[in-house]
């Protein structure tokens, strides 16, 4: 979410402060005709600073305001993902690959907006904002710094398997946007799960697949799970939803 921000220069004060010390130490400023016409100066000084050093308006990022302070920093940090998987997308130069990734973004950033206004959503959106938005930062990241050996023919393979992956990180985020835009919990781990060993099996990731990952990831479901069963749209859900 974007707002807009007024950068007030302080030019013209400097201008105004300028041309009242030259005009005192031309004229002076001794007497009621000096200070008077020290005014004119100062006002005609400050006049001119506003024409040449005018006041700049642009856009920034809004901080969050869901009324949650916990909220509020998980939606600042994603934002900032998300800015830096727009920031890698500036290094891909596959048109198909890019707009998949803007819209990756655009979803994103939607999923946010959805949060900021219904912060109580953050139970079924927890997973998304520590695994899924960062895991596909990381796999995006590492898609950009392939470029140039792609360009080269150089690990062509990984990289179509990333630009494949894409895809369904793409689906991924629109079936989140629509359980938040129809009230209903859905979990994606079972897409993600095979999509982050597959990277991690590549090390674009960071990560190694091993046992002990095998086991964190069973946990973190288990956690997954109880987290659902503790969502107070449960009942809605499993009795209304789809």
């Amino acid at each position: 979410m974007k707002e807009t921000k007024t950068i007030r220069s302080g030019m013209p004060f400097v201008t105004a402060g300028a041309a009242t010390l030259f005009y005192a130490l031309i004229f002076g400023m001794g007497t009621i005709p000096g200070y008077i016409g020290g005014i004119i100066v100062c006002v005609a000084g400050f006049i001119a600073g506003k024409k040449f050093f005018p006041d700049v308006t642009v856009e920034v990022d809004a901080a969050p305001k869901s009324g949650n302070a916990e909220v509020d920093a998980y939606i600042l940090e994603a934002r900032t993902q998300l800015a830096e998987i727009d920031a890698a997308n500036t290094q891909i130069s596959d048109a198909s690959l890019t707009a998949r990734i803007d819209d990756i973004v655009e979803t994103g950033g939607k999923i946010l907006s959805r949060l900021e206004e219904q912060p109580d959503m953050l139970s079924q959106l927890r997973t998304f904002l520590r695994y899924y938005l960062p895991t596909t930062k990381k796999i995006l990241e590492a898609r950009a710094k392939l470029e140039n050996e792609v360009t080269r023919g150089q690990s062509a393979t990984i990289a179509t398997r990333i630009d494949e992956a894409a895809a369904t990180v793409q689906e991924a985020f629109h079936k989140q946007l629509s359980a938040l835009d129809e009230f209903r919990f859905i979990n994606l781990e079972s897409e993600m799960d095979a999509l982050r060993n597959m990277m991690a099996g590549e090390g674009l990731t960071g990560e190694t697949v091993g046992t002990e990952d095998l086991d964190a990831a069973a946990a973190e479901t288990g956690a997954g799970k109880a987290e659902e069963e503790e969502d107070p749209f449960s009942g809605l859900f499993s009795q209304g939803g789809k």
